[in-house]
């Protein structure tokens, strides 16, 4: 019976030992294990904030950093919450939020083709509608130009939009609204001459001052009012002063309306601007209707103009061979009715 009561005894004081170990040893265990965790979490998301620029690498404290590189400038982007500056380098495109007026601020009214200095880090935004997803962005902090680009610039093409006062789809001239921003006098003055004696979607209307005028869709862009209005005659004259054969085309105003029987008007215009030789380059394809003989005309142009403070002269104009071709005026008859 002693004994008995001494193991008991033992038996009872051991228990609160081994449980004091059970115990001990549990959250040791649960801190390993939150650590690796932690660690795989933090790889999986260093794995899945996938980033546009090779240029970028990966630092633990990319938030905090600042960094410089060269890009070359290819447009701004303003049409969505965000706004973005558009580059690329090495044949990558890369996208920058940005915070700046470029239309106000010259520093910063690029034009494509455009070396530029940039400082930009890594920043969090929040989605517009969606507060609860942060996407990790480049945001640019400030910007420079270091050289200026010499691109062809696309100011106009042509696309097929539906046109609600004819009820169909009809091919429509498109203008670079971004790149007349930043348009130069001289640039302006290069298209404001090509398009003197071609016709560019124009329709009749009327001045502020009640006079019926021709409003064509290049003039109206460039700012010179209306076709062979003072303002736009005035503007040609008094930059091609020094060239004596332009300012022969410039004596009369020709006027083309989109009824006319016959006609002419643009497919493409690419324009260049070559600040270090102050020249401008000016590619444009071209068709011409006659709509009485159900023919066309089209060839492609090529007008070089060199340029001072103050004044441009036309120095070189190519046209290629014409090609000719009949076109069917009635789209929608049948197949070989012309047989019947």
């Amino acid at each position: 019976m002693k004994y008995q009561l001494i193991l008991f005894l033992l038996t009872l004081s051991a228990c609160p030992h081994r449980g004091d170990l059970k115990t001990a040893d549990e959250p040791e265990i649960l801190e390993r294990k939150t650590e690796e965790e932690k660690r795989d979490t933090l790889e999986t998301q260093q794995g899945q904030n996938h980033l546009d620029s090779k240029i970028l690498l990966y630092d633990s404290r990319p938030f905090a950093k600042i960094q410089t590189d060269t890009i070359e400038f290819i447009d701004y982007n303003d049409d969505f919450d965000y706004r973005n500056l558009i580059g690329q380098k090495n044949g990558k495109k890369l996208s920058f939020v940005y915070h700046w007026d470029w239309i106000e601020n010259q520093e910063y009214n690029f034009m494509p083709g455009d070396l530029i200095l940039i400082e930009w880090k890594m920043d969090s935004i929040r989605m517009a509608g969606d507060e609860e997803v942060v996407n990790v962005v480049q945001r640019v902090l400030d910007a420079k130009k270091i050289r200026s680009g010499n691109l062809l610039i696309q100011f106009l093409t042509r696309e097929d939009r539906y046109d609600e006062s004819v009820k169909a789809i009809v091919s429509k001239m498109v203008i670079n609204q971004s790149y007349l921003q930043n348009i130069s006098p001289p640039e302006r003055v290069a298209l404001g001459y090509i398009a003197f004696d071609i016709g560019n979607e124009c329709e009749w209307g009327y001045d502020s001052a009640g006079n019926r005028a021709l409003f064509c869709q290049i003039v109206t862009a460039l700012n010179l009012d209306y076709q062979c209005s003072d303002t736009q005659l005035a503007f040609l004259r008094k930059w091609f002063s020094k060239d004596t054969m332009a300012l022969d085309k410039l004596k009369s105003c020709p006027i083309i309306p989109n009824s006319a029987t016959i006609q002419s008007t643009f497919d493409e215009i690419l324009i260049q601007k070559d600040e270090s030789n102050n020249t401008i380059t000016v590619q444009s394809i071209i068709t011409e209707i006659n709509f009485r003989e159900s023919k066309s005309r089209s060839w492609s142009q090529t007008d070089l103009f060199e340029y001072g403070q103050d004044h441009i002269m036309l120095a070189d104009s190519k046209k290629s061979d014409l090609v000719e071709s009949e076109i069917d005026l009635n789209p929608d008859h049948e197949p070989n009715n012309d047989l019947r």
